[in-house]
């Protein structure tokens, strides 16, 4: 046992010495400044420590000369003569009886007054010589004991003496020492983990409520606008979030656009088309990265923000929502305080609000394949005769223009027999990827036939849709068709342009105004643009 093998200042309780000594049921437990159980230093005697010798000491004054009680010092012949003086005592009493009753019977004494004056001399000395053997042993057999209590109030200091009563005492305290620093140590190590298991109890608790909160919440929540605001909702109950953005993306090598956005002004729905906010692909923040590669992210106290978008932000979340097998959107939620409680709840909701995600965007695909081309991407004609009505409608209560325009795709049919039906749909999948990307967010294409595209320009002039027109042209001649390997196809198409009201009051008027001029633009030689002839009188 070494010195440093016990902490300094340790206080055990009075129960731990009392079950071992119970004659020290009133010895009180000092600090450890004052000399007592705070510290076990073995002394030079004992064979713990450095020399040897039987004796050892307890407390954490250094060793120091003196008597206790002013009795000499004894060894272990101190054991043995306290055994026998009883009997020396009473052997030399004795003895000395019967020297008087030899001198007196001699001297021709009474024999009553011979037994008178030995009980005489019997009571005299049994009353002066008890009380000092007495003393002597209980002083020889206590005077250990009453020491070490005194150490243990802090009465005196220690001081190095061979006794090898008080040795075993303390060493017996040691024993008890370290019994009660195991067992405290063990007890205090038990209630860590009991409490470690009570946090983690009331945690997964916790986020089992929390997760059926979100199955419930999230029951109804079909529209994505519907579900992307009941999930701010729910985020913002286990986690401060000054901002709640949900992003999207319709594949893998596209960005990803901004869906919803709840920030200190409100929910943002989003806004459709180019100028909608989005993330690069290419320069995607930290935490969306993370969240993309790993699943979830979240980190607090950052020094810095990792999103640009946000550069007050100093704490992250960001959840991977799949849909269809892949990862189509990202939970993003950010806050500008340093210290943020846990986001273990939002990892173990994360499979739900998945799983809403790919509701809402299953419901919106079942929505958009009753309106979209499958080819083309672009609307079917019924819905783009609906928004031409409502266009129109529009058009006349703000006197507006409108303009229609209808692209037929030159050579179709020889395409087709030439290099067969998949060849023609890969072309006019292309063609129709070559005018999206030339209008407006706000403007409207559709496929109306197997190779004629419209395109619906609301607040364009004729002059303006004839240049969109033009634009579509040149695309045309310097995109060149893969038809086949190796086998490249220059593809023209003719275009027809009709402006509402001159050419057409009524959405069916206005296309077959156009549908009139893409026949002119045909008979003119095809590759080119024709508006509706003003020679002819407009359709009332």
């Amino acid at each position: 046992m070494k010195d440093t093998d016990l902490p300094r200042g340790f206080e055990p309780a009075d129960s731990d010495f009392e079950e071992a000594f119970p004659s020290w049921s009133g010895v009180d437990t000092v600090d450890s400044d004052a000399g007592g159980l705070g510290r076990f230093v073995p002394g030079p005697g004992l064979p713990l420590g450095a020399a040897g010798g039987p004796s050892g000491a307890l407390g954490s004054g250094s060793g120091s000369t003196g008597s206790l009680t002013g009795a000499p010092t004894g060894g272990p012949m101190d054991m043995f003569w306290a055994s026998l003086a009883p009997f020396s005592v009473f052997a030399a009493f004795g003895i000395t009886v019967l020297v008087v009753v030899f001198v007196l019977w001699t001297a021709d004494v009474d024999a009553r007054s011979v037994l008178g004056l030995g009980a005489a001399v019997f009571l005299l000395g049994a009353a002066l010589l008890l009380p000092a053997e007495y003393y002597l042993v209980k002083s020889r057999l206590d005077g250990p004991v009453t020491r070490l209590e005194r150490e243990l109030r802090g009465e005196l200091p220690w001081r190095p003496e061979n006794d090898v009563i008080l040795a075993s005492l303390r060493l017996s305290v040691q024993a008890v020492r370290d019994a009660a620093l195991e067992a405290t140590g063990s007890r205090a190590r038990d209630q860590e983990r009991i409490a470690e298991l009570h946090t983690r109890i009331e945690e997964h608790a916790a986020a089992e409520r929390f997760a059926a909160r979100v199955a419930e919440g999230l029951r109804g929540a079909e529209v994505m606008t519907t579900f992307a605001s009941e999930v701010a909702r729910l985020v913002r109950e286990v986690w401060p979030a000054d901002h709640v953005v949900l992003l999207g993306r319709a594949g893998l090598d596209v960005d990803f656009q901004v869906l919803f956005h709840d920030g200190a002004d409100g929910p943002r729905p989003a806004i459709s088309g180019d100028d909608s906010p989005h993330y690069r692909k290419t320069a995607l923040p930290v935490p969306i990265k993370e969240a993309i590669r790993r699943g979830f992210y979240a980190e607090s106290g950052l020094p810095f923000s990792h999103d640009p978008a946000f550069p007050e932000a100093r704490s992250f979340v960001a959840l991977s929502l799949e849909h269809r097998g892949a990862v189509a959107g990202v939970l993003l939620a950010v806050s500008s305080a340093l210290v943020t409680p846990t986001a273990e709840t939002l990892r173990r909701a994360q499979p739900f609000f998945s799983v809403g995600f790919s509701r809402s965007q299953y419901l919106r695909e079942m929505k958009e394949a009753a309106i979209r081309d499958a080819l083309t991407g672009a609307f079917t004609y019924d819905y783009f005769l609906s928004m031409l009505r409502h266009e129109v409608a529009r058009s006349n209560r703000y006197s507006r223009p409108l303009t229609c325009v209808i692209v037929d795709i030159d050579g179709l049919r020889r395409i087709n027999e030439a290099h067969g039906a998949r060849a023609g749909d890969q072309v006019i999948g292309e063609v129709a990827q070559i005018v999206q990307n030339i209008i407006r967010s706000s403007d409207v294409l559709a496929r109306i036939s197997g190779g004629q595209l419209a395109m619906l320009l609301p607040e364009c002039p004729g002059d303006a849709g004839v240049v969109v027109a033009e634009r579509v042209l040149a695309a045309m001649a310097e995109h060149p068709f893969i038809v086949q390997r190796q086998v490249v196809e220059r593809v023209t198409v003719s275009i027809g342009v009709s402006v509402h009201p001159p050419h057409g009051v009524t959405a069916l008027k206005l296309v077959d105004a156009a549908h009139r001029a893409l026949g002119r633009a045909k008979a003119e030689g095809r590759n080119r643009v024709a508006l509706v002839d003003e020679s002819t009188p407009p359709e009332a």
